[in-house]
């Protein structure tokens, strides 16, 4: 979409804000306040900024709605290019060809500002290479706090808002400036968030981290003057001191705090609150700070949220109790990624069962041999170092060596969602009936809709397509609406199914989350058969494009279905 802006002053977006605590929790104004009323400040005060399309249509009063629409739990990709080219056109750093969702604009506009390519699949950041040094140079005055939250921020997208403090001395001066504030508005606080607000005075930050959680959701915790606003108001109306002390003075002063709005969403509701050391930062071993933001993110990701409102909750609880009793244990390899591809073609037909097939042995041969499985794998060669079972007398006749490995196992999951007809069901099981017969293997089986059916383990091998269709007839379906989230939940949840050649047979008619999942390294999708081939290519392109803050490769996990 084509954007033309005129009059409008290239724009820096600060992240700080103070909403207040009195009244009612409204973080809109907060919202036009930073990011919309930037982009529409004039530069030249006595003619206002004009933002239009290429049909001069006005844009300009649309500019809250469409970031809105850009930090729904579902990804809008017309919203988020829009947007983007809006963003690139009006900001003084920002690439309007980011891969980075609107929701991680601060990191963005960070990352351009210190010239950092943004991740990718060839572009990786890690604590060694950046995330330390950029450390070390915050705590030294040479680097900035912006470049030290890009790399975190590119290193590990955690989806929560957080705050740096150079040292846990620095934190210690913020804890003690807050028990002065808080002491002088006790009278007029809630016994509960003073009790609360002891609590946090009683932290420490002297390891990498120290973290929060503030809501179960959005509607929580946003009562008057509750220890979830007052809390994020007190951290944002210190950090702003701090720049302002910093900006007045003549000599340069090294800021002691400041804050990392990872995403939009958090920033101005958060659901979990993240401070960080510096100093345990620079002086940490890479891999403890890859472990730290590991466990973070995989508390972010659990879906049980609770949040006691008599004490403290802390964010990474469960997850560190769990890391504890895994130390011992061996890691898991991960899985090799797909390559992304330049342009993506869909097929103008619909795959064989032979296309089919070869793209499945193609996986499985990527992903390579496992230790055992239900995929059996058999070899047979002659050799003279064994005697011939016919002639064993004989040492000129070779003998036949029968040699047994073992390929990843078959786990499918079939949409049998409330798009899926009868007929489009019984297309999608037959196909994979005569596939799996022609591999002779046993697989693994859901069904699922916005439920997931219990696995079956399906005897295919040695039995005909008749047969296994009654077995296949036996499993029970759910039905509802689609989400593939519960799937890829479901597989990272154990390693077993991890380590499985995981596919989804599908329609395609969903749409992913605005926010960043894990997707499985070895999940793939096949297309659902004796549906219309151009709807399904429509919305597997749709499908597709709403994937690239999650999954940029997965054209290349669609198989079949690209030419």
């Amino acid at each position: 979409m084509t954007i033309i802006v005129t009059n409008q002053k290239p724009a820096v977006l600060d992240p700080v804000h103070t909403i207040s605590c009195k009244g009612d929790y409204d973080p809109l104004p907060a919202i036009t306040s930073v990011i919309v009323d930037p982009l529409r400040t004039p530069l030249n005060p006595t003619a206002p900024v004009s933002i239009t399309d290429a049909n001069g249509n006005d844009l300009g009063p649309d500019i809250e709605q469409l970031l809105m629409s850009c930090l729904t739990d579902t990804a809008q990709p017309s919203a988020e290019q829009t947007m983007k080219e809006l963003l690139g056109q009006t900001l003084v750093s920002y690439d309007h060809g980011t891969p980075l969702p609107v929701g991680e604009l601060f990191a963005a506009q960070a990352g351009r500002a210190h010239k950092l390519p943004a991740p990718s699949r060839t572009v990786i950041y890690t604590a060694r290479e950046d995330v330390i040094p950029a450390a070390k140079g915050l705590l030294s005055g040479s680097g900035s706090a912006d470049e030290f939250f890009a790399t975190l921020a590119y290193a590990y997208h955690p989806d929560t808002l957080g705050f740096w403090f150079q040292s846990a001395a620095a934190f210690d001066d913020f804890k003690a400036w807050l028990t002065g504030q808080v002491q002088s508005m006790s009278a007029g606080l809630p016994a509960q968030t003073v009790k609360l607000m002891g609590d946090f005075a009683a932290l420490s930050l002297k390891g990498l981290t120290e973290s929060l959680q503030l809501r179960a959701d959005d509607a929580d915790g946003n009562d008057e003057f509750s220890f979830a606003r007052l809390i994020v108001h007190m951290l944002m109306v210190y950090v702003e001191q701090q720049g302002a002390h910093a900006r007045s003075q003549t000599a340069a002063v090294v800021d002691t705090a400041g804050i990392l709005p990872f995403t939009v969403g958090e920033l101005f509701c958060p659901r979990s609150l993240v401070l960080v050391s510096v100093e345990a930062h620079a002086r940490a071993r890479a891999s403890k700070v890859t472990s730290e933001w590991r466990i973070i993110n995989q508390a972010l990701a659990a879906p049980v949220k609770v949040v006691s409102h008599q004490a403290l909750s802390k964010l990474t609880t469960l997850q560190r109790a769990t890391a504890k009793a895994k130390a011992m244990a061996s890691l898991q390899q991960p899985g090799r990624q797909a390559a992304r591809a330049a342009r993506v073609l869909f097929r103008k037909q619909p795959p064989s069962k032979v296309d089919l097939f070869a793209a499945l042995t193609r996986v499985l041969m990527r992903m390579g041999k496992v230790n055992r499985s239900q995929n059996i794998f058999r070899k047979s060669k002659t050799t003279f170092l064994k005697a011939n079972r016919r002639d064993p007398d004989d040492f000129n006749k070779a003998g036949r060596i029968i040699s047994v490995s073992y390929m990843p196992d078959l786990h499918v999951y079939v949409d049998t969602s409330g798009s899926i007809t009868e007929a489009n069901y019984q297309e999608a099981v037959l196909m994979l009936i005569r596939i799996a017969k022609k591999l002779n293997v046993n697989l693994y089986f859901n069904s699922f809709s916005h439920v997931l059916s219990q696995e079956t383990l399906l005897k295919v091998e040695n039995k005909s397509i008749t047969q296994i269709w009654r077995e296949f007839r036996k499993v029970p379906k759910v039905d509802g609406g689609t989400d593939y989230l519960q799937i890829w939940r479901y597989i990272n949840a154990s390693a077993v199914r991890k380590r499985r050649l995981s596919l989804v047979i599908t329609d395609f008619e969903w749409s992913p989350p605005s926010t960043r999942e894990d997707h499985p390294a070895n999940l793939y999708y096949a297309p659902c058969g004796a549906m219309d081939w151009d709807a399904m290519v429509s919305s597997a392109r749709q499908f597709t494009r709403s994937m690239q803050h999650i999954e940029p490769a997965t054209a290349q996990r669609l198989l079949g279905m690209i030419a």
